[in-house]
């Protein structure tokens, strides 16, 4: 159960139609309906009655949605506190994150660090797994994003988030119709990934070889943007974490989940166990898993 599925239920409830309590969460009507069946789902009993009319609530939907109110006003009673707090942390941290990440968390992260510690300074860096790790050890930077497990010693690590992957592939491809693609269906195909060095390449090529040992990599590029604009153009398929999937930026690639068992990697924050955090990094944290729940949610 996760927190904007009860932000969901509580403005269908409020709006009694999908389509405007899509508007007023600020998603598409498709993901409200999927994040509020899932719900249901995981309760066990539907929450609403869905008619041509418009929807309303069953006597489920009823007794739940007064806990879900009081859940997050609870909860927003104590971002308020958090936040009045954090508004006299400052300071400059340091933060690197590989760039399958950064690009994509970093962005609003920074916006609500602005927002909720304005004295605080950020000082931002872009490497690749071992390099950060070098970074991390030396003292270079105080904190690391990046995918998980790492067993360095002497490193700390907190999960933000797990996330699937999905195939892109070019609008023009025949697997462009499918609605779940396999590792046995891409055996035969071309490959685009990233170069070693990038955890991130290093997972999908090894989910590619549970059925082919030596798969058909074609060509190993430098950043995500450059192996999907070559799948843009058919050049061949892709691998891409959830958070990179964005049709309004990829206008002619199509994003298509995995069957069971789905690739996926766990993305956190890592420090040295010798440096104890600071308030500032507590906040870093926090707003780190935040906005990756977020992108996870879309």
């Amino acid at each position: 159960m996760e927190l904007q599925q009860l932000r969901y239920v509580i403005a269908l409830s409020q709006e009694r139609n999908f389509l405007r309590a899509a508007r007023r969460a600020n998603i598409t009507q498709p993901t409200l309906s999927h994040q509020v069946k899932k719900l249901e789902e995981e309760i066990g009993s539907p929450l609403f009655e869905r008619s041509s009319r418009g929807v309303r609530l069953t006597a489920a939907g009823e007794r739940f949605v007064p806990y879900a109110r009081a859940t997050i006003d609870h909860l927003e009673k104590g971002l308020a506190e958090v936040r009045e707090e954090a508004k006299h942390i400052s300071g400059k941290i340091k933060i690197a994150a590989i760039p399958t990440v950064g690009p994509y968390l970093i962005p609003d992260i920074l916006i609500r660090t602005k927002k909720n510690a304005p004295r605080l300074s950020i000082e931002l860096y872009e490497e690749t797994t071992s390099s950060l790790l070098t970074s991390l050890k030396a003292g270079k930077i105080d904190l690391g994003i990046l995918a998980l497990p790492i067993t360095e010693a002497g490193i700390v690590s907190r999960s933000i988030g797990r996330e699937d992957f999905f195939l892109a592939v070019s609008k023009q491809h025949p697997f462009s119709k499918k609605k779940f693609v396999t590792a046995k269906m891409m055996k035969d195909e071309k490959l685009l990934m990233l170069q070693e060095g990038h955890c991130f390449g290093d997972q999908a090529l090894d989910y590619c070889r549970r059925t082919r040992e030596d798969p058909q990599v074609i060509f190993q590029g430098s950043s995500l943007t450059s192996v999907m604009k070559l799948a843009s153009a058919g050049e061949g398929l892709t691998l891409v974490p959830k958070m990179a999937v964005n049709d309004r930026e990829n206008p002619n690639l199509v994003f298509i989940p995995f069957c069971s068992p789905k690739p996926a990697r766990e993305v956190g924050v890592i420090w040295r166990i010798t440096a104890p955090l600071t308030p500032a990094h507590h906040l870093f944290i926090d707003l780190s898993a935040r906005v990756f729940e977020r992108y996870r949610s879309k």
